[in-house]
């Protein structure tokens, strides 16, 4: 009986814990951190987005960082970096590191970093490229807001980039891959393939798509996530409001 009662104990400890770890691991998408710039530096800042920068995402960032311009500061911009907790870093630099094409509204932004990685994602997975991070930078093109998502390997090398307009979604840049050519199968023709003992996520790399174990994608599954079509979010009009936004498609 104790014995028993010990196994329920650890049993329930880990359930416990696996929604915690869950919920604990800081990444935010674009949206949510120029909510958190809003809420703590005022909402007029919104209308003067200069450039959003995330990188290491798997599949979004733990933090970004958020240029505006701001004829206060000096060299007319202003820098965050931004977590789940908040603002952690405040700077004017010199001279901004990019982000020259004029700024943006912030509620003519339409495409989430969300969206831009599923659509992504897409790309690779149709396009057989594995990859393990991505970096996403937001600026404007010719008048038009543009993301670029660049995806990396588990090794660091670059193995694609692709661009959208965070305007309504459409490719800007067709998807580019820079990985190497899947080797050709050593098997003879009509033998049946050993079924691959790894699990999914192992697996993803050689059939497209973010790469890396289930526990970082949470619940999502690698069939889910492969079928994903692109999600174009209301506008952050709506989103600060708190005006509820359309109900997404189920996967």
């Amino acid at each position: 009986m104790e014995v028993m009662i010990r196994v329920l104990i650890v049993v329930a400890t880990c359930g416990l814990a696996l929604p915690a770890r869950a919920q604990s691991s800081g990444q935010l998408s674009a949206y949510d951190a120029l909510k958190i710039v809003g809420a703590e530096k005022g909402e007029a800042l919104l209308a003067n987005v200069v450039e959003i920068r995330g990188v290491d995402a798997s599949p979004q960032p733990l933090r970004w960082t958020l240029s505006f311009k701001d004829d206060t500061a000096r060299g007319g911009v202003r820098e965050f970096v931004v977590a789940a907790k908040g603002i952690i870093a405040e700077r004017a630099p010199l001279r901004p590191s990019g982000g020259t094409g004029g700024v943006m509204a912030a509620t003519g932004l339409k495409l989430n970093s969300t969206g831009a990685f599923d659509a992504a994602n897409r790309e690779a997975t149709a396009k057989k490229v594995g990859f393990s991070t991505l970096n996403y930078r937001l600026e404007n093109k010719n008048g038009t807001p543009v993301w670029l998502v660049e995806l990396y390997d588990a090794g660091g090398s670059n193995v694609g980039r692709v661009e959208f307009s965070a305007r309504n979604g459409t490719m800007v840049t067709p998807f580019k891959s820079f990985a190497p050519a899947p080797a050709e199968s050593s098997a003879p023709a009509g033998s049946s393939a050993t079924p691959d003992p790894r699990p999914a996520g192992e697996r993803w790399v050689e059939g497209g798509g973010l790469a890396g174990h289930m526990e970082r994608w949470g619940t999502r599954t690698w069939e889910a996530a492969s079928n994903t079509a692109t999600r174009v979010s209301d506008s952050l009009g709506a989103f600060f409001t708190g005006r509820p936004a359309r109900p997404t498609p189920a996967d």
